[in-house]
C-alpha cells in the first residue's frame, strides 16, 4: 500500500521504472491520473445496458485533452470496446 497522492506515485514510477502501468477498474485512480494528464492511453469496453445510476468517468473540470481512437472492435451482444491514445 501506498499513503500518496496518486499523480506523485505515478509520476515515480514513470521516472524510476521500466514498463507501463496499467489501472484496472478504478475510476478513483483514473480520474486523479486524467486530472495531472498522466494517462497516455485509454482502453474502455461500452455495455449496451442499463443498471441505473453510477459515477461518471469523464467528470467536468477535467483539462481539456485530444484522443484518437486507435481500435475498436464490436462483440456478438452489442458491446464495444474501443482503445483511445492521447494526442500531444
Amino acid at each position: 500500500m501506498v499513503n500518496a497522492p496518486t499523480a506523485d506515485v505515478v509520476t515515480d514510477l514513470k521516472t524510476t521504472g521500466e514498463g507501463d502501468i496499467l489501472v484496472n477498474s478504478s475510476p478513483t485512480v483514473i480520474k486523479a491520473l486524467l486530472s495531472a494528464d498522466l494517462i497516455d492511453r485509454l482502453y474502455l469496453l461500452v455495455l449496451p445496458e442499463i443498471v441505473g445510476g453510477g459515477g461518471r468517468l469523464f467528470e467536468d473540470g477535467l483539462p481539456a485533452s485530444r484522443w484518437t481512437l486507435s481500435r475498436q472492435e464490436t462483440g456478438a451482444l452489442g458491446e464495444i470496446a474501443v482503445v483511445y491514445d492521447r494526442a500531444r
